[in-house]
């Protein structure tokens, strides 16, 4: 009998218009061979589908999953994962009736910013369609889908910047020119309509085969992401090299002065073969935007024409004032574009200005050529065929992208499946504080020097009250040594903003505290921005009260702290948000790590950090609001012993409570029995609270009986609550063992064994090695 398709199979296939019944059971001699003597399932199918290249990778695998009604998006179906753009979810699709290919953007949104979205790329559509250029790709259609929000853009054939620069390096510089010509040239013209692009890179920068300049989806994330900066720090961080400095000091919207800087950004990455702004993460990418140091890009392309050159400079200048007033004022600076500049950017392209290459043509090119030459040619072309053919077999399984779907294209390429209909929203990302508003206005080039360090003794224990520090300055020792600071009963009060503190040991050695146990702390810090390297917190075990490392409030001392609810709600409008961030520090029988006593979105960091007993590693003394993300963000951190990682006090539960997005990276989280992970520590269990939660991360491990959220009654009890309602990953259960007692010091709190599989063989949790204490 013969293998008949799966009816289901061929009825998805029919309506995503792939494939016929007749074309499927064409599969059949295809599917009986990769079956072998295993019975035909459906997935062998889908597999010999995918063989033949009438399906592609990904509409297999989302259709041997189970989700193949999702590839249908509108009256589109997805072909493949695009990369670009990084803030929605970007596919190669196609109209189901088998109209012209579109690049296709879906998202997933609801409430205020469903209708909000949905608004504003119907507006974007209707001014789309007013962009009659051959070099701008706008968003043409919108639509809405079972609560996927999808905008298309017309495909266009070619090759990105990003690309070409990826696997060429550096663009000699009079192609530069001309590329950047032919951009201001286009923005020119989308001044005129009253619009900017708000989303320059080199990945939407696209070269045709006729090697014209195209931009793409002007609009498009302004839509998406009207706001940038600290507490949107959820993307890549290539997402955010061509951002203007203002878009993430003060939240401000795209407009032409913020695309005259991502154009400088652009022909410095061309020019230099790398984007002028560092970063490894997106949190320090976000940081070197806002500080806006470039280098002068002649240092790197000296040959640089002088037009290009201050037209550069002109665009980079960290303040939106100085930079040119309009597009058609920097066009002037530029120039036209010209016929000797297109037909450069065509041989660095590999090609003639002339059109696409035909098959026909270069044929009978290679008749004319020396016959031995044809022969090697066509020798390896038969062995790069054996080879295409033989490596799928050896496999065991292909999946090839069909023949007819554009293949040189700009960013269709990707490393995992996307989710074609994503369940919630991304995790917000850190708030970093803007500049004091009583600042000195920018009126000048940046001044890149750094105030002079605060150089402490190292000969034996110094009592300091206060510390008022100037911005970006430095608290440590003289080299070599630690300073022991020891402090005042209610704490050492350190005000400025951008502080460091390195190699400090603080001790708090009082018997008792004025106030209520944990009302104390060792370090009151007043400052929106401050860091804390290589520290240590520590409190004598004499003293019969303990007090927390960090009580971190807003400058204007501790006033602010006792305010009403309103009062907080109102000061919340206009206070800059802040960033605490801890590397190789140890704490030592505290209370809590760090009491956040802040309004606004903040962000703690901790790398490589071990916290020996005590209270939480962070304790809020509110519950955040909608506009008060919170992250935390922690690397290589061992809790050993005490109480939960993140706690959270309240005298009232919002209703729309704000996300805390929590990213742990091989940590251990070992906690004491009957302790739980998250503590939420209220008048009611304020369970909406815990559904803004989004756990993410890897390789990190938790105690095994430890509970995952509890809430502490008033009346003391923690009872269980039902962590379902948390978006949790890369965390695991484990036992573990320590290399030592805990009094030993931080090399005795190094994990010598763990149960749980890791990616890697290194042991998680905090490096002693990077740790030094007194």
């Amino acid at each position: 009998m013969r293998e008949q398709p799966p009816s289901r199979l061929v009825e998805l296939l029919e309506q995503l218009g792939l494939a016929t019944a007749a074309g499927v059971r064409k599969m059949r001699h295809r599917v009986r061979r990769l079956a072998s003597d295993l019975p035909c399932f459906e997935s062998v199918w889908v597999d010999a589908l995918a063989q033949a290249r009438i399906l592609t990778r990904l509409q297999a695998i989302e259709i041997n999953a189970g989700r193949g009604a999702e590839l249908r998006v509108g009256p589109f179906v997805v072909y493949r994962a695009l990369q670009w753009p990084q803030y929605a979810n970007s596919f190669l699709a196609r109209r189901i009736d088998g109209g012209d290919f579109v690049r296709l953007l879906v998202t997933h949104r609801s409430g205020p910013a469903h209708d909000k979205l949905i608004s504003g790329l119907g507006a974007l559509a209707v001014s789309g369609a007013r962009l009659r250029g051959e070099h701008i790709v706008p968003i043409t259609e919108v639509g809405e889908d079972g609560g996927r929000l999808w905008a298309a853009a017309p495909w266009i054939e070619g090759r990105s910047a990003a690309r070409w620069v990826a696997h060429n390096g550096r663009f000699p510089p009079q192609v530069v020119l001309h590329v950047a010509q032919c951009m201001v040239a286009i923005l020119s013209k989308l001044e005129e309509t009253g619009q900017c692009h708000g989303d320059l890179s080199t990945a939407g920068l696209i070269f045709t085969e006729a090697s014209d300049v195209v931009l793409l989806q002007p609009g498009l994330r302004a839509i998406f992401r009207p706001e940038e900066g600290y507490a949107h720090a959820d993307l890549p961080p290539a997402a955010y090299d061509y951002l203007a400095p203002e878009r993430v000091a003060d939240g401000s919207e795209p407009n032409t002065a913020s695309d005259m800087f991502a154009c400088g950004c652009v022909w410095w990455h061309l020019l230099c073969g790398r984007a002028p702004l560092s970063g490894g993460s997106s949190l320090a990418k976000l940081r070197s935007v806002q500080e806006a140091k470039i280098p002068d890009v002649r240092r790197f392309a000296p040959e640089l024409p002088e037009q290009l050159a201050v037209a550069i400079m002109a665009c980079l200048r960290k303040s939106p004032d100085r930079r040119p007033g309009s597009m058609a004022r920097l066009a002037d600076t530029l120039g036209p574009p010209t016929r000797n500049g297109k037909r450069a950017l065509a041989r660095c392209l590999g090609r003639r200005g002339r059109g696409p290459i035909r098959r026909a043509s270069s044929l009978r090119a290679a008749g004319r050529g020396v016959g031995s030459g044809l022969r090697i040619a066509a020798a390896a072309a038969a062995l790069a065929v054996v080879a295409a053919v033989a490596w799928p077999i050896w496999q065991g399984r292909v999946q090839l992208p069909p023949a007819n779907i554009p293949t040189g294209t700009a960013n269709d390429q990707t490393s995992q499946p996307q989710d074609l209909l994503p369940n919630r929203p991304r995790s917000p990302g850190p708030l970093q504080p803007m500049e004091d508003k009583a600042g000195k206005p920018d009126n000048s080039e940046p001044d890149n020097s750094e105030p002079d360090d605060m150089v402490l003794a190292c000969g034996g224990p110094l009592v300091v009250e206060s510390l008022k520090l100037r911005e970006g300055q430095t608290v440590r020792g003289e080299p070599g040594g630690r300073p022991l600071l020891m402090v005042p009963r209610d704490g050492l009060i350190v005000e400025g903003s951008a502080i460091r503190f390195q190699n400090i040991d603080f001790l708090w050695d009082h018997e008792h505290l004025d106030g209520d146990a944990g009302s104390g702390a060792v370090v009151e810090l007043r400052a929106n921005r401050a860091e804390f390297h290589g520290c240590s917190f520590s409190c004598a075990r004499r003293s019969t009260c303990t007090p927390v490392a960090v009580r971190w409030g807003h400058s204007g001392g501790g006033e602010d702290l006792a305010m009403s609810h309103l009062a907080k709600s109102h000061l919340a409008k206009s206070l800059p948000s802040g960033r605490l961030r801890m590397r190789d520090c140890v704490l030592r029988g505290i209370s809590a790590g760090i009491d956040c006593r802040r309004i606004g979105a903040i962000t703690v960091e901790a790398d490589n950090c071990l916290r020996l007993g005590g209270g939480p590693l962070l304790r809020l003394d509110h519950c955040p609001r909608a506009d008060e993300p919170v992250v935390v963000a922690l690397s290589r951190v061992t809790l050993r012993g005490g109480g939960a990682l993140l706690a959270c006090r309240y005298e009232r539960a919002e209703e729309r409570p704000g996300e805390i997005a929590i990213h742990a990276s091989r940590c251990a989280l070992i906690i004491d029995e009957g302790q739980p992970l998250l503590l939420l520590d209220g008048p009611t269990a304020a369970e909406q609270l815990l559904r803004g939660i989004y756990w993410t991360g890897d390789g990190s491990l938790l105690s095994p009986r430890t509970t995952i959220a509890a809430w502490k009654s008033p009346q003391g009890k923690l009872l269980p609550l039902d962590e379902a309602s948390i978006s949790m990953a890369g965390l695991v259960r484990s036992a573990v063992e320590f290399a030592g007692q805990p009094g030993a010091g931080p090399a005795a709190s190094r994990i010598t064994h763990w149960q749980a599989p890791l990616h890697s063989t290194d042991p998680p949790g905090m490096d002693p090695g990077r740790t030094i204490e007194r």
